[in-house]
């Protein structure tokens, strides 16, 4: 009996954290304490910039497009949300470099954003970072 209301008490708690996770991405601008504690271990050298904007050449403009706001030529085949425009201060999913680094890695829920994270080595994706840190603000690191 116990056992039983452990695991009720557990469902609802895992439910209400679900919830919670699922209203913070609807409701817009959010963190990811966990992502955002995150740090760098790439240096933005020109040599690391260039890199990662060669990888998002490849991987990333088809959709945020090649200047990075968010209007590449598949975006407007893309439902709601649309790509992000990596250009203006709205970050959506956080602002710091953990949190774009686990936004390549992961995708982003409620969205056309895939996860990168099988396909790209982490430092790759760290390039990615400091290129995207290239295109416009420069947010909170």
């Amino acid at each position: 009996m116990r056992s039983q209301l452990a695991l009720i008490v557990g469902g609802i708690a895992l439910a209400t954290m679900v919830g919670a996770a699922q209203a913070q991405h609807a409701a817009g601008e959010h963190q990811h304490a966990d992502a955002a504690a995150i740090k760098n271990p790439v240096k933005t050298t020109p040599a690391s910039v260039a890199a990662g904007k060669a990888l998002y050449d490849t991987q990333c403009a088809t959709c945020h497009g090649a200047t990075g706001k968010g209007d590449g030529k598949m975006a407007a085949n893309i439902p709601d949300p649309k790509p992000s425009d990596m250009t203006d201060a709205a970050w959506k999913h956080g602002k710091t470099d953990g949190e774009i680094f686990t936004v390549i890695k992961d995708g982003a829920k409620g969205t056309a954003m895939r996860g990168y994270g099988a396909r790209i080595k982490p430092d790759d994706m760290w390039n990615m970072v400091n290129y995207i840190r290239t295109l416009g603000p420069k947010p909170a690191r």
